[in-house]
Formats: structure tokens, sequence, C-alpha cells
């Protein structure tokens, strides 16, 4: 009796578990953000050249959802715009929708969903490795369009939760060459119009 009932207790906390995570995860592009907000400190300049990537994950487990945010590499500092981003991370300075001070290891990070560690252990209950397929999609630009991305990005007020691929949409048809992007609000929609193009260098990685 006492093992059964040690189990329906184990059952019952794997089930609120999941049931937490899913409200969280099928709520969309919720709330959570990646990175805290804080005063913006110290840009980080890498050495490459001004460039967009354009990241779009697709679950591959079910109970999770897309999402879609945008990296830009500009001479004034690496940001990321991820409209009602979800993936906390100490070492980044968030205000609205844009991650300041973006090195390669928190944009590893982040491309990889490697800092999780508050949704850690109730993913492991119902999500396995290789949970997303992330598409990402880049192209080197000349700096006054990576420029114009950055500024488009820190002039625009937090989206609210579900419109991830509106922002990255609605920012990217607004630079030189990208005025064939129509606006939309599913991930898979913007993934399919980017694989359309010819110019952007596309990879596939399966995300833990």
């Amino acid at each position: 009796m006492a093992v059964a009932e040690a189990g329906m207790k184990q059952a019952r906390l794997r089930a609120g578990l999941a049931f937490a995570l899913c409200a969280l995860l099928l709520s969309g592009c919720a709330g959570l953000v990646f990175g805290r907000s804080a005063q913006i400190g110290t840009p980080y300049i890498g050495d490459g050249p001004s460039m967009l990537r354009i990241a779009v994950w697709e679950p591959v487990q079910p109970l999770l959802v897309p999402h879609a945010a945008l990296i830009i590499h500009a001479p004034d500092g690496h940001i990321l715009y991820d409209p009602a981003g979800w993936t906390p991370d100490p070492r980044a300075q968030r205000k609205a929708d844009v991650t300041y001070g973006v090195t390669p290891d928190i944009e590893q990070a982040f491309l990889m969903r490697a800092a999780m560690p508050m949704l850690r252990g109730a993913l492991q209950s119902v999500a396995r490795p290789q949970s997303w397929e992330l598409y990402l999609f880049e192209l080197e630009v000349p700096d006054a369009v990576a420029l114009d991305a950055s500024r488009l990005a820190q002039d625009r007020p937090a989206l609210p939760m579900a419109s991830c691929a509106f922002g990255v949409s609605t920012l990217l048809r607004q630079l030189p060459g990208f005025e064939d992007i129509s606006p939309c609000w599913l991930p898979q929609t913007l993934r399919q119009q980017l694989e359309r193009r010819a110019d952007l260098t596309l990879t596939r990685h399966l995300v833990p």
C-alpha cells in the first residue's frame, strides 16, 4: 500500500510539472525573457563582418512551441531582438525585446537553448533530447543595414506573447533587400519565406 501511495504521489508530481510546463510553453512566445532587465552595460563588438542571423525553432516533440528571433551583428555592438522571448540568462542585459552585450557564448547558449536552468527539470519530464529543430539563416550585410536593423529593434516597444514571428518579419521588411518579406504570425511561415531566398545561408541543428 505504501509503495502504491508513493507511486501515486510521484505521478501527481510529474503531472503537476508537466501541466505547469505546458501552460508556459503552449502560451507561445510568452513573457519570460532572455536576459534580466538592467542598465545597459558595455556593448560586445566582434571582429567579424556585419551580419543578420535569423533563428527559427520548430518543435520536434509534442507540447513544445515554435519561436523566432533575430541576432544582429552591427559595428556598434551585437544585440538580440527576441520579441516575447523566454530564456533567462543572468549574463545578459535586456530592455523591452532587445538583449544587449551578446557575446559569442551568450549567443550560442540562446541558439542551443542551453541557458534554461529553471525549466530544465520540468522539460526532462515531458521532452526528450532533440526537442526543437533550429533553422539558422545568415547573411553578411553592409554596416549601414546592420545599424538600421539595430536601431529599428531598439526603437520598438515590447511585443505581446505569440508575436515573435510578426516582430521579426515586420522588422526585416523595413531593411534594404528584405522588402519582399510579408508580415506573418507563424514562425513556420517566416521560415518558408526565408527558404525561398537564394542570398541566405541556412544551417539546421537539432536542439536539446
